[in-house]
């Protein structure tokens, strides 16, 4: 800035070639930012692919595309998907580019190792690190190793936790319902609020899970990021660090954090001073089971701080409860739009509680197939454009040929694998018990048997992604789920309100999310609670 005004201030005797110097430092300053700005709103060249989705040439034909992205971005990648049948193209989304692959190829890298590709990199890139401070961790694989291990493994330990929280949850969130009268309920906000509630036992143990001020942060900290990052992309890249600077664009975000270190502070200070005496007095510290004491097992020493461990809540907070809210409201819909499924369901869901004497563990709902068939089938297409998100660190060929250079972000078309007839029969057609038919079909092979299993991926089925980076949290997902809706079929009917059908997804750009703003019709089912544990 010191230059900058001294260059103001020779001005005013000094000329260069004829002209002002000031003026003429501008035009430069300006065509700098322009010719950076025009770099940032290219292609990549390098990947000599073809490019769907722009319709005029040169430099505004591509800042066109990018916004067309953001409302047509399904039928953009749909055209090329097909146009490519079987090879690569490049899509221009509303911030970047991004190499599409086929399924051979998801196959192939889904083992790849992480200094050739990574997620991590990849969702540091598209999440705007540096100015939303997920980059803080990466490299660490303390959240996977946090979910994919500790969780997983424990999901037996904290079942009765996790069981004691949806019963308190939804009591604390449903209306009163009657037999004889259906009430109208805007659904989502119970949901989500349900999904934390139950995250928050397991993440953060009580009484914490339970305080108004922990399950706000809960509940709005993903919003305000996807709100951040909307702003920013909008932004080429040379001028963010201005105007995220200008326009104090993280600050949202910001006040999540410091008010999740106030929050999770004495609790974290709490249990390393008891660990530190337990240490010192030579007796045994009593770990208590959950995701801030798994953290604190995980960390390096320089990361035991309140506010590392903080982060790490939140990043655990962004990972799971609005995707598996929304996933669960989709879930919901298509139960409602589809009332033949309801029966087969809530008779399935209780003879195996009833065959394991009442009782609501993990082996009862693994024997859930129709429910976990009708998951799978209401997920399928309605997850987003994309997954398996990685960015190639080192340039790669691949045994087709295919070169992925240095820098590319790369992803498969999930809604294109699961909408395409040669991989699902009748894609358009939804049908509950799809999965659970072709397993029926199959004879029980042990192939059919676990390709049912809702959380099973593959090159071609990427719900929760594929290879060793798939969604760690998965199980916990999925029996959460799992859960929330077995205490609701076994005590009420939903539907929905009179001439109303199940509402059309919302797309935006590569993302797609059901309608929260709709309303279902519940009504409470006759006669007393089939089992103790509702």
């Amino acid at each position: 800035m010191g230059i900058f005004m001294r260059l103001i201030d020779y001005t005013e005797d000094e000329k260069l070639h004829g002209y002002s110097l000031f003026p003429t430092t501008l035009v430069l300053l300006f065509l700098g930012i322009f010719l950076l700005v025009r770099k940032e709103w290219s292609v990549h060249s390098s990947t000599k692919l073809p490019i769907v989705g722009i319709e005029l040439p040169g430099y505004f034909g591509l800042v066109k595309a990018r916004l067309k992205f953001v409302s047509n971005g399904f039928h953009i990648v749909k055209n090329g998907y097909y146009k490519y049948r079987g090879r690569n193209f490049v899509v221009t989304t509303h911030g970047y580019d991004k190499i599409i692959l086929t399924h051979n190829q998801v196959k192939e890298l889904s083992s790849a190792s992480d200094d050739i590709i990574s997620s991590q990199h990849a969702l540091t890139e598209t999440m705007m690190g540096p100015y939303t401070g997920l980059d803080r961790f990466v490299g660490t694989g303390y959240l996977e190793a946090a979910v994919r291990v500790k969780l997983t493994q424990n999901l037996g330990t904290i079942k009765e936790a996790i069981l004691e929280e949806t019963r308190f949850a939804l009591g604390a969130e449903m209306p009163e319902f009657t037999t004889d009268e259906w009430r109208s309920v805007e659904i989502f906000a119970p949901i989500l609020r349900v999904v934390a509630r139950m995250s928050s036992r397991v993440f953060v143990g009580l009484p914490l899970c339970r305080n108004e001020d922990w399950l706000t942060v809960s509940m709005t900290f993903t919003g305000d990021v996807f709100l951040t990052l909307a702003k920013l992309t909008s932004i080429p890249k040379p001028i963010r660090p201005f105007y995220a600077w200008i326009t104090s664009s993280t600050k949202l975000i910001n006040s999540h954090r410091k008010k999740a270190q106030i929050l999770l502070g004495p609790v974290i200070q709490g249990r390393l001073e008891e660990e530190r005496l337990a240490e010192k007095n030579g007796t045994v510290y009593k770990k208590p089971n959950d995701m801030i004491q798994w953290f604190i097992d995980l960390v390096e020493p320089h990361h035991k701080t309140t506010e590392s461990l903080s982060e790490l809540q939140l990043l655990a907070i962004l990972a799971s409860i609005h995707t598996t809210s929304l996933s669960f409201l989709n879930t919901l819909f298509d139960l409602a739009a589809h009332p033949e499924c309801v029966q087969p369901i809530r008779e399935e869901i209780e003879s195996v509680i009833s065959e394991n004497n009442g009782v609501l563990d993990r082996a009862t709902m693994r024997k859930m197939k129709k429910t976990d068939s009708f998951f799978k089938e209401a997920m399928r297409a309605r997850i987003g454009l994309f997954s398996f998100n990685r960015k190639v660190l080192k340039s790669v060929t691949l045994s087709d040929g295919t070169c992925l250079p240095k820098g590319a972000l790369i992803a498969a078309p999930t809604s294109m694998f699961s909408t395409d007839p040669e991989i699902v029969e009748d894609p358009e057609t939804f049908d509950g018990f799809r999965w659970y038919k072709k397993s029926l079909e199959a004879d029980g092979s042990r192939s059919a048997t676990s390709n049912i299993n809702w959380a099973t991926t593959s090159s071609k089925d990427l719900t929760f992604g594929h290879g060793k980076h798939a969604c760690p949290g998965r199980y916990f997902a999925t029996e959460e789920m799992k859960m929330i809706l077995t205490f609701i079929i076994l005590q009420y009917d939903v539907k929905y309100p009179e001439g109303q059908s199940r509402p059309a997804s919302i797309d935006h750009g590569e993302f797609s999310y059901p309608d929260t703003t709709k309303q279902l019709l519940f009504k409470k089912l006759p006669g007393p609670k089939k089992f103790s544990f509702l």
